[in-house]
């Protein structure tokens, strides 16, 4: 039940159990069920319950918010990472991605490079063109280790959640980095992370510490765990007469 301090009681029930009591002496309520909210009367000639447009007035406003509490990623760490997309980006003009894992026992972030498809289209004449990367998570990480991110490029397209990185990420709660405009030093960096489907935008700042430049000591194991997959292109050309 909901009060307000400067006007009348809000009826707001709970559905906690399938068959809690019809408030049959309210003629308007509100009801929380699993479903979300619902607005509920008792006319004279039907009783309703329909999904709520918004809540009670009588209830103060609330946003969205997410306030980073994110474990700061190393220089070191990011700088090689950014160097292991610009390795695989050299050599099969594809993505890469990399997990986030926070290791409790010796506190510290740490990088996990799965084993992955990356995905191309290759034309003609050799072009390769970046489509996507997919990976699953590896299911033997130490008990200590917490993944709480990823990372991954977009070659030398803009950094930004596109609308595959969007659907993907829709479900998996946590930091979402992407790196793009590889050819460039610094490269472009973008930072969102999506709690419950929401997806909230954060400065590099919040997460990343004072990037400098890319490091070229790429472990061969990382670059080893990139599998190309290449989907013909083709361009038709013809005359008209």
């Amino acid at each position: 039940m909901s009060q307000n301090p400067t006007g009348p009681t809000t009826p707001v029930l709970v559905k906690s159990t399938p068959d809690i009591p019809w408030p049959e002496g309210e003629r308007v309520f509100y009801l929380v069920g699993r479903e979300g909210l619902f607005i509920c009367r008792n006319g004279e000639f039907f009783r309703s319950c329909v999904p709520a447009a918004r809540g009670p007035s009588a209830l103060a406003s609330q946003a969205p918010f997410l306030t980073p509490r994110f474990p700061a990623i190393p220089r070191s760490l990011f700088e090689r990472v950014v160097g292991f997309f610009d390795r695989i980006a050299e050599l099969h003009g594809s993505e890469a991605a990399a997990m986030l894992v926070w290791d409790r026992r010796a506190e510290r972030v740490r990088l996990v490079v799965p084993e992955q498809t990356a995905t191309v289209y290759r034309a003609w004449d050799g072009y390769r063109s970046a489509i996507g990367v997919h990976y699953l998570p590896p299911t033997d990480l130490p008990v200590d280790w917490i993944p709480f991110g990823d990372v991954h490029s977009h070659v030398h397209m803009a950094a930004y959640a596109s609308g595959t990185d969007v659907a993907d990420e829709t479900h998996a709660a946590g930091l979402h980095i992407v790196v793009g405009r590889i050819q460039k030093e610094p490269p472009e960096i973008h930072v969102e992370a999506v709690v419950d489907g929401t997806r909230f935008h954060l400065d590099v700042r919040d997460v990343i510490v004072d990037y400098r430049k890319r490091r070229r000591n790429v472990p061969q194991e990382w670059i080893d765990r990139v599998t190309l997959e290449e989907q013909a292109s083709y361009v038709y050309s013809g005359s008209v007469s």
